[in-house]
C-alpha cells in the first residue's frame, strides 16, 4: 500500500463550485458577514450602470496583514469544527470565495492595516490559462487604478473588495443596466432583513451612500405587536431561545409598519420560524413542517437564538441560507408554534361568536356546526327581527323568512376570504360617521317600540348586548343617558 497526492483541478473545481445555489444577494450577505466578523461599524456598498458594471464592499473593519489576506484567499482556510469567536459569522473557509465566484469571474481584495496595504485577487480566466491554483497579487501603482479605492484612505484600517465581470447576469438578460438595478434593489431588501438586528444595534450599510433601513419582522416596537413567553433550550451546554410574537390585524398597520415586515403580501409567505445565528437571520418564512402555512396563522413569528458553536446539529449550509431542525428540541420548538398560532387565529376570530354559551351578547350572523363544517346564518332573536315580526301578519312573515334564507344561502364566504386575506376589509368599529348612521337606525326602532307601547328599557337593554351597537362605545353611552331618563 502507498499514497499518492490527489490536488483537484484548479479550473473545473472553482467552475463547479459556482454553481454552489446562492442568489445574488444572498452571495452578498455572505461577504458582509465577513465585515461584520471583523468589527466593522461601517460598510459602504458602490455600484455603477455600465455595460461592464461591478460592485465594490468598503468596510472599516480590522483589516488584513500580507499574511492574514493570502491565508483567507486559500480554498478551505477556516476548519468548520474549529473553536471560534461567539461573533464569528463564518464557518467553512469557502464563504469569501464560493459567493463571489457564484456571481463574478473574477474579484480583488484591498486590505489596509497598521498602514501597510496589499491586495490579491482571484480570477477565473487567469486560473484557466495558468491551469493552476494561482491568484495575482498587485504593486501599489495597480492598486490605485481601482474604483473607489480612495475610500481605503479615510480609514486607518479596513477591507475593499470588487466583483467584476458578471458573466451568469450579462447571458441572462439583453438589457445589463435594467436588470441589474432590481438585482440591486432586490439585495437592498435582503439585507435590510438579514441584518435588522445588526442595524438597529448601531451598523451602517449604504448602498451608493443611501443607508439601509432596518425590516423588523416582529414590529416588536408596535404597541398592538402580542410578545409571548420566550423560553430557553439548553443543548451540549449552549442556550437556544425561542420568542414568539403574534403582529397586529393588518388594519391597525401602517404603511411604515408593512415596509418592515416587507409589505401586505408577504405577510403569508413569511409566517414561521425565524432562525437568527449570532444575530445574523439564517432562514425564515418556514414551519419546519410543525405546521401548516395558512391564512389564519399568516400573523404567527417564532424568533429563534442559536449560537455559532451549534452548526452541526442545525446542518447551517455554506450559503448560511439553510438549516435543518434538530430532532431533539421539536417538543419545545411545537410548543412555540402552538402559542403563536393560536393567537394569532384569535386576532382573526375575535369578532366571531363566542364560545362561551353564557355570553349576554347576541351576533348578528351565528357560526353553526354540521355535518361536513360550519354555516352560518342570521340569528333569529336579535331585537331587530323581533320588532320587525311583530309588525308583520302571517304571509309577510312567510316572505321575511324566505329573503332571510335567500341571503343565508348566498353568504360571500369565498369573497370574505379573501378579502380578509389580503387586509381588505373595513373593521373600523369606532367610526364617528358610522356611529351616527347606527344610532339615527336605532331610533327609528326605539319610536316603534313606543308606538307600540312596549317597554322602551328593556328593548335598549336589549340592543346594547346585541350588534351592531354592542361594538361601539359611543352608541353604548347614548342608550346609557336614555336609560337615565326611562321611567
Amino acid at each position: 500500500m502507498f499514497d499518492q497526492e490527489c490536488i483537484p483541478f484548479a479550473p473545473s473545481l472553482i467552475e463547479s463550485m459556482r454553481s454552489i445555489g446562492y442568489t445574488f444577494s444572498a452571495a452578498i450577505a455572505d461577504l458582509i458577514d465577513n465585515s461584520i466578523s471583523a468589527q466593522s461599524s461601517i460598510i459602504d456598498i458602490f455600484s455603477e450602470p455600465s455595460s461592464e458594471p461591478y460592485l465594490v464592499i468598503v468596510d472599516n473593519g480590522c483589516g488584513m496583514s500580507k499574511e492574514e489576506l493570502y491565508k483567507a484567499m486559500r480554498y478551505g482556510s477556516t476548519n468548520p469544527n474549529a473553536p471560534r469567536s461567539k461573533e464569528d459569522l463564518g464557518r467553512f473557509g469557502l464563504g469569501l470565495k464560493a459567493a463571489s465566484f457564484s456571481q463574478c469571474r473574477k474579484f480583488i481584495i484591498v486590505s489596509k492595516k497598521n498602514s501597510e496595504i496589499s491586495a490579491c485577487s482571484w480570477d477565473l480566466d487567469y486560473v484557466i490559462k495558468a491551469q493552476n491554483w494561482k491568484i495575482i497579487c498587485y504593486s501599489h501603482e495597480e492598486i490605485r487604478e481601482l474604483p473607489k479605492i480612495e475610500l481605503l484612505d479615510t480609514i486607518s484600517s479596513g477591507t475593499y473588495l470588487i466583483l467584476q465581470n458578471f458573466d451568469k447576469i450579462k447571458e441572462s438578460t439583453s438589457d445589463i443596466n435594467e436588470t441589474f438595478n432590481k438585482i440591486l434593489d432586490d439585495m437592498i431588501n435582503h439585507l435590510s432583513l438579514v441584518f435588522h438586528r445588526f442595524i438597529d444595534d448601531g451598523l451602517r450599510i449604504s448602498v451608493n451612500d443611501v443607508k439601509i433601513e432596518a425590516m423588523d419582522p416582529f414590529l416588536v416596537n408596535h404597541p398592538a405587536t402580542q410578545k409571548k413567553r420566550k423560553t430557553h433550550i439548553n443543548i451540549h451546554g449552549e442556550e437556544i431561545t425561542l420568542e414568539p410574537y403574534v403582529l397586529p390585524y393588518i388594519s391597525k398597520l401602517t404603511q411604515s409598519d408593512l415596509k418592515k415586515v416587507g409589505g401586505k403580501e408577504q405577510l403569508r409567505r413569511d409566517q414561521g420560524f425565524y432562525v437568527y445565528r449570532n444575530k445574523r437571520l439564517i432562514i425564515w418564512g418556514t414551519w419546519f413542517r410543525l405546521e401548516r402555512k395558512s391564512e389564519l396563522n399568516k400573523l404567527a413569528r417564532v424568533r429563534v437564538d442559536i449560537p455559532n458553536t451549534l452548526d452541526s446539529i442545525w446542518s447551517i449550509d455554506i450559503k448560511k441560507s439553510a438549516a435543518t431542525l434538530p430532532d431533539m428540541i421539536k417538543e419545545k420548538m411545537q410548543n412555540a408554534v402552538l402559542t403563536s398560532v393560536l393567537s394569532s387565529e384569535c386576532v382573526y376570530t375575535y369578532r366571531g361568536r363566542k364560545e362561551n354559551k353564557n355570553s349576554s351578547i347576541e351576533y348578528v350572523w351565528e357560526r353553526i356546526k354540521t355535518r361536513d363544517g360550519y354555516e352560518y346564518q342570521i340569528n333569529r332573536n336579535i331585537p331587530q327581527l323581533k320588532l320587525l315580526c311583530k309588525a308583520l301578519n302571517d304571509s309577510e312573515l312567510k316572505l321575511l323568512n324566505s329573503i332571510i334564507n335567500t341571503i343565508e344561502s348566498s353568504f360571500p364566504a369565498q369573497s370574505l376570504y379573501i378579502d380578509a386575506a389580503k387586509g381588505n376589509l373595513d373593521q373600523n368599529s369606532e367610526n364617528e360617521n358610522e356611529a351616527e348612521k347606527i344610532w339615527d337606525d336605532l331610533q327609528v326602532q326605539i319610536n316603534y317600540v313606543k308606538s307600540q307601547n312596549l317597554p322602551v328599557k328593556d328593548y335598549y337593554l336589549m340592543f346594547m348586548n346585541v350588534e351592531p351597537y354592542c361594538r361601539h362605545k359611543i352608541i353604548i353611552q347614548r342608550i346609557q343617558e336614555e336609560l337615565e331618563n326611562v321611567k
